[in-house]
Formats: structure tokens, sequence, C-alpha cells
């Protein structure tokens, strides 16, 4: 299928829905739960820390939390893509140099421990 035949697709509802279907603590808990086979109760334990334009594609598809200490990074796809690995770890810096950053700040001020809490 050429160019001028092919339709164009509006992408923008996709990211639009996944982050507003998950936008609740609630909802990303019970995603988590789901994928992880667990049974967390208190979405007050999740901590969400997504990031802005970190991988810049044009869509905002990710949902980035920590609960109990552990970092989760959820992406909608419609679509194989084979960058995913990378841009994981791209996100996943950035998200450590943040959190570096604010364990930092924290130990200055004497916390004993504040890793991406709050963030």
């Amino acid at each position: 299928m050429n160019q001028s035949t092919q339709s164009s697709t509006n992408r923008e509802y996709k990211d639009r829905l996944f982050k507003l279907i998950f936008r609740e603590k609630q909802d990303l808990l019970e995603l988590y739960n789901a994928l992880n086979d667990t049974a967390y109760d208190n979405p007050e334990d999740i901590v969400v820390n997504t990031l802005e334009d970190v991988v810049y594609m044009g869509m905002k598809n990710d949902i980035s939390f920590l609960l109990q200490e552990r970092l989760n990074l959820y992406e909608h796809q419609s679509t194989m893509s084979p960058n995913l690995p990378l841009r994981g770890m791209l996100y996943f810096a950035a998200l450590y140099r943040n959190c570096w950053q604010i364990t930092r700040i924290c130990t200055a001020a004497g916390e004993l421990r504040c890793l991406c809490r709050g963030s």
C-alpha cells in the first residue's frame, strides 16, 4: 500500500486512553496485581513517578510507579517495537537519576531513607 492510498491513523486516543484508564491508584494496583499474581490491597502504598518526555515518541503511553520499593513501568504498545528494551533502559535510567538526586538531598538533610518517595 503506498502513501497516497494509506489512511492516516490518529494514534492520540491510544496514549490518552491508557493513561486515562490507569490514572487512579486503585486501578494501577489492580493492574499490578493482575500482572504479578499478587493481592496488594492498599492503593496508598503506590507512589506514582511517571516522567514526561524521557524518550520522546510523540505519545504519552507510559505509567511508572513504586510499590513496596519496586519500580514498575508499564507502557501501552499497539504494535511490536524492537526499541522497547532500549526505551525501557533510558526511562529507568532517568527515574534512577531522579531517585539518586532525591536520596542525596535526604541524606544531606540527615534522613535515613527516602529513596524516590514523594518524587
